[in-house]
């Protein structure tokens, strides 16, 4: 399962179709704003991901704040139902509505994921709302690395800890046991 863009491109198999429920790309205005934008401000990259736009960084605070607050201002004059969202180094132009959470929301509700367990592993601010859905449908979040530790019900050092945790899971699957109980082993501090 893939969840992308804040929740609004799923694909829920590998090599099946994504789809985009309820999100069309950047209206032109704005997208020609946030560029503009960027460039005045003198922010190093802006990324057009199809259905929201990266707005890349290396800016003071200050400096950022005064981006943001330009941007928000280009979502109220161009799409009003667009937003900001800020990240590490990067402000993130993208619909209000549109989030990780309710990506997982939408594959909770289908084949083959409808009763299943839910594990999400997520370093940013961005991940959060995934957290939160992850939760309400029973499962666990993973957060990785220090950006956001302590938001997971498990936190693990860094990406290396991660392939280590999502290997011993898959290895007690094909032999017959269960990643919940793996993960719980986890929690109390065991070894898996």
């Amino acid at each position: 399962m893939a969840v992308g863009l804040h929740g609004m491109e799923v694909r829920r198999a590998p090599g099946a179709v994504v789809e985009r429920p309820g999100v069309g790309p950047a209206p032109g205005a704005l997208a020609a704003a946030v560029r503009a934008i960027a460039a005045r401000h003198g922010a190093g990259l802006v990324e057009d991901k199809s259905l929201a736009i990266a707005v890349h960084h290396r800016l003071p605070a200050p400096a950022m704040q005064a981006l943001r607050g330009a941007l928000l201002g280009a979502c109220a004059a161009h799409a009003p139902d667009w937003t900001v969202l800020r990240g590490r180094r990067v402000l993130e132009v993208k619909p209000a509505h549109a989030n990780k959470g309710r990506g997982v929301d939408a594959l909770m509700l289908g084949p083959p994921f409808r009763d299943s367990w839910p594990v999400a592993f997520g370093d940013d601010v961005t991940d959060l709302d995934m957290f939160d859905a992850v939760r309400r449908h029973g499962g666990t979040a993973i957060a990785v690395g220090p950006r956001i530790a302590g938001s997971g019900d498990l936190g693990v050092d860094g990406p290396e800890t991660s392939l280590v945790l999502l290997r011993a899971i898959r290895a007690a699957m094909d032999a017959g046991g269960g990643a919940r109980r793996i993960l719980d082993l986890l929690r109390r501090g065991a070894d898996a």
